[in-house]
């Protein structure tokens, strides 16, 4: 079945499933090395499990009833991985295997989108309430950021807060006090692609703030010569009409699989 593996094998699993693994910038970046997580493969690497900190996971191997078993023993088992973890494409034999041995998970289709444009636009300027202004992220103190938002920048995605505030790309909203309202900042960027999250503070929803905080973000990875990547719930229709109306291309469609292991 599958093992850990060292970090100087990721390269080996990564170029044997580049296609799949490509798709997804946050696995890709487990497994170029450029972001912590946990990988485990058979001997062969034909068949692997990545997953990432946060819990954003791929798996590869026979789509056979004893794979499904030794993987669901596997992953209930691990006691590295986080208990709550989301899979890429599950196959729908998983599925079924799940439905009748462990019903704790819930599939919802997700997808892609990619933002090919080249020409910077600041539509965004004409959005902004009086009195906010748009910052980069690291010339926002990251103690004021962390406090805000919550999101563990330093942790949950990048290596460390020094690795974010170097590698991280991202745009905030500020309020007329100087706070923060909204960030959009890059998860992971991967091969010249940067996948993208964005929140806004409850009390500034419903002002078009996701709008107003993608459009810098989207000027800076221009700048800085790379491609936005957009993965948004299909259910979320907020952020799944945003990326059209921002016309993005979108890439695909495809099963999130989320599963309570513990």
């Amino acid at each position: 079945m599958l093992s850990g593996i060292d970090q100087e094998d990721f390269l080996e699993v990564r170029q044997k499933h580049l296609e799949v693994v490509s798709q997804h910038p946050l696995i890709n970046a487990v497994l170029s090395g450029i972001q912590r997580g946990f990988v485990y493969a058979d001997p062969s690497r034909d068949s692997f499990f990545v997953c990432t900190k946060s819990g954003f996971s791929l798996f590869s191997g026979p789509d056979t009833a004893r794979f499904n078993q030794e993987l669901l023993e596997f992953l209930l088992q691990n006691k590295d991985i986080p208990e709550y973890i989301h899979l890429y494409h599950p196959n729908s034999s998983f599925q079924n295997y799940l439905e009748a041995n462990w019903p704790k998970y819930k599939v919802r289709r997700r997808a892609q989108f990619h933002n090919h444009h080249k020409e910077l636009t600041y539509y965004y300027k004409d959005l902004l309430p009086a009195g906010f202004q748009i910052a980069v992220a690291q010339d926002v103190s990251f103690e004021q950021l962390e406090a805000a938002f919550g999101l563990h920048f330093g942790s949950r995605y990048w290596n460390s807060k020094e690795d974010f505030l170097a590698n991280a790309v991202g745009a905030c909203i500020l309020n007329q006090d100087g706070a923060p309202a909204a960030i959009c900042y890059s998860a992971c960027v991967v091969d010249g692609i940067a996948e993208m999250d964005t929140l806004v503070l409850p009390e500034y929803r419903g002002q078009r703030f996701m709008r107003i905080v993608s459009e810098p973000f989207f000027n800076q990875t221009i700048n800085k010569n790379l491609i936005p990547h957009w993965d948004t719930f299909i259910e979320n229709s907020a952020s799944y009409i945003m990326a059209q109306k921002f016309t993005l291309t979108l890439m695909q469609e495809y099963d999130l699989l989320s599963l309570f292991l513990r």
